[in-house]
């Protein structure tokens, strides 16, 4: 493995360390010399913003995750598939969920710290290259800043805590189309470690905390908008609408982090901003009738009418998405002008 550390931009990353494997000439890494380039860049970029400290540092975690929210120029592809790495399985047999690189940049990848180690290699029966970075869990932070209980099931809250790596699969175009976590790699740079106990499950995916605040708090479309957003509040009671449309369509018996149907790419839609992200897939695939689906995965027939408001309330849902993203993107420009 090769070590990067450094802050900045993905791309200026990127200009980084093609300038110093020109430089260097020919060695290991450059048997797949631009995969190589992009794997030092991913690496020496995240361990920048978000290097090794106290896996329940909240301020370090914080900074990570505020740097890796604006990171759009990460290579990640228009919709990622985020789980478990399954090497025992070709790649679109695994059972993995479907995110937007936003909600994997911010819910997801700031939840590890990297040391800046990499490596590259290549899947021996599909002949996908992907790029490895050293990675460790935060398994000490406040339950609300997971994106749901990952100890909904112990078993995968200890593989979390396992993980000592991420794994980065490109495609043609060089973009990262899955993405998952393994534990294949190495615990030597780990440091201090202890597994945490969380409480057992109750079967709630939200929450209230103590102070009476609802959790998960980095689920919410409050932590996605500003809370200066003047559509914010109509955009919550169009999820709210939404959310009772599709269960009453039994489809938050499916959609779910439990996955009962066993979907090789999971469409998350009991939390605001999973939905909010996959609003469109829902769309074409109720409309479509594609959706829902039986314990057998096939197509299961609902009423018409209960269909047709599925769909419109997702439509609701959609617009009020599309009007508060334009909002955010607006203020965002106008920040930007001198």
């Amino acid at each position: 493995m090769t070590t990067a550390r450094s802050s900045g931009s993905f791309l200026r990353a990127l200009a980084g360390l093609c300038l110093i494997l020109l430089i260097s000439g020919p060695g290991p890494v450059n048997a797949q010399p631009s995969l190589a380039i992009r794997a030092g860049a991913l690496a020496h970029f995240l361990s920048g913003h978000c290097a090794q400290a106290d896996y329940g540092d909240i301020g370090a975690f914080t900074t990570c995750a505020a740097a890796l929210k604006g990171a759009a120029d990460l290579p990640l592809s228009r919709e990622v598939a985020w789980g478990t790495d399954q090497p025992s399985l070709r790649i679109r047999k695994r059972i993995l969920t479907r995110l937007t690189p936003r909600t994997l940049r911010s819910l997801y990848l700031p939840l590890f710290t990297f040391t800046g180690s990499w490596s590259v290699g290549m899947d021996p029966r599909e002949h996908i290259p992907f790029v490895v970075v050293e990675a460790y869990f935060r398994n000490s932070l406040p339950a609300g800043e997971y994106p749901y209980p990952f100890w909904h099931s112990p078993d995968k809250w200890m593989v979390y805590e396992k993980t000592n790596q991420i794994r980065f699969y490109f495609d043609r175009t060089g973009r990262a189309f899955v993405v998952t976590r393994s534990i294949a790699g190495s615990d030597a740079a780990r440091g201090r470690y202890a597994h945490v106990t969380r409480p057992v499950f109750d079967g709630r995916w939200q929450w209230l905390d103590e102070a009476g605040q609802p959790q998960p708090r980095v689920s919410l479309l409050s932590s996605r908008y500003s809370t200066a957003n003047p559509r914010l509040s109509h955009l919550q009671s169009a999820y709210e609408a939404f959310a009772a449309a599709i269960r009453q369509g039994t489809c938050l018996n499916c959609h779910t982090p439990i996955n009962r149907a066993a979907m090789e790419r999971l469409v998350l839609l009991n939390e605001p901003v999973f939905a909010a992200d996959m609003i469109d897939t829902v769309i074409r695939a109720v409309r479509s009738g594609e959706m829902p689906q039986n314990d057998l995965g096939l197509r299961r027939h609902i009423d018409p009418h209960l269909r047709a408001a599925i769909v419109r309330s997702a439509a609701a849902f959609r617009d009020e998405v599309r009007q508060a993203d334009r909002w955010e993107a607006a203020q965002h420009a106008a920040r930007r002008i001198p």
